[in-house]
């Protein structure tokens, strides 16, 4: 006798069976004044930065605001030789970002924000970096991360995680004047970047960073602006199906002996 499998059924146990992966699914050269539901995207986590600060000792990296009872997202850090963060006056990219469930102000719509990056300015190689921590194994996260550049020729992206390969850009251009990832002009180039990321253990941590490369002109440099993450599907999702996948795993095993 045959044994045949519910497709839902052998999904799960892959999902289930799945080591850490890090799948980059692309980078969006957004639009000026694109907008974004933080709420609706980010149903685990999500958060911005954006600060006027621009002299020592600069910011600490924590959120400007983030979603109340959220998990995951962390604080952005210098990447590379500089001191400290820092923002700037005025938002550094025009992207909206609309939200209804923050911790710091509850609902309201950014029409633009700073992000964070690093003082040391017109240097290849600086950026800054953001851990996200993923809270169950085998669960997947949708990860994305809204960046900008200024004045930089390229910008180079790196994705890790403990157990998983790393996801390198290499020395990558954008939307900037003369394909440029960041020009000279104000707001910067904005973009999203979005990774599908499952752990094979608990509290693993995703490290994602942004760093200048190429030629650099004067106060050039990259940032970090927001950032979500949404389990997909949401956990219980998966004893829901595996119940409706044994049911009818059940149901054939009785129709066969009939």
């Amino acid at each position: 006798m045959k044994l045949l499998l519910p497709l839902g059924l052998l999904a799960l146990t892959t999902q289930f069976a799945s080591a850490a992966s890090i799948n980059f699914i692309g980078r969006t050269d957004l639009a000026s004044a694109a907008a974004f539901d933080l709420t609706e995207i980010g149903t685990t986590d999500w958060a911005y930065w954006d600060s006027a600060v621009t002299t020592s000792p600069g910011v600490s990296g924590t959120a400007t605001n983030e979603m109340d009872g959220g998990f995951g997202i962390g604080s952005i850090s210098v990447s590379g030789i500089g001191s400290y963060l820092r923002g700037t006056s005025g938002f550094a990219i025009n992207t909206e970002f609309s939200f209804s469930n923050g911790s710091g102000v509850e609902s309201g719509t950014e029409a633009g924000v700073t992000g964070l990056f690093s003082e040391e300015l017109a240097t290849a190689g600086e950026g800054v970096q953001l851990d996200i921590t993923l809270a169950e194994a085998g669960q997947e996260y949708v990860i994305n991360i809204w960046t900008g550049g200024f004045a930089t020729q390229f910008a180079t992206v790196v994705g890790s995680m403990n157990g998983a390969e790393s996801y390198t850009s290499g020395n990558t251009g954008g939307s900037g004047f003369g394909g440029a990832y960041g020009d000279s002009a104000s707001p910067r180039e904005p973009y999203l970047y979005t990774f599908n990321v499952i752990a094979d253990n608990p509290n693993e941590v995703f490290n994602f960073s942004i760093a200048t490369a190429g030629t650099q002109s004067s106060s050039s440099h990259v940032l970090i602006a927001a950032a979500s993450i949404a389990a997909v599907p949401e956990p219980g999702t998966y004893a829901l199906l595996a119940g409706f996948c044994m049911l009818g795993f059940v149901m054939m095993r009785r129709r066969s002996y009939r």
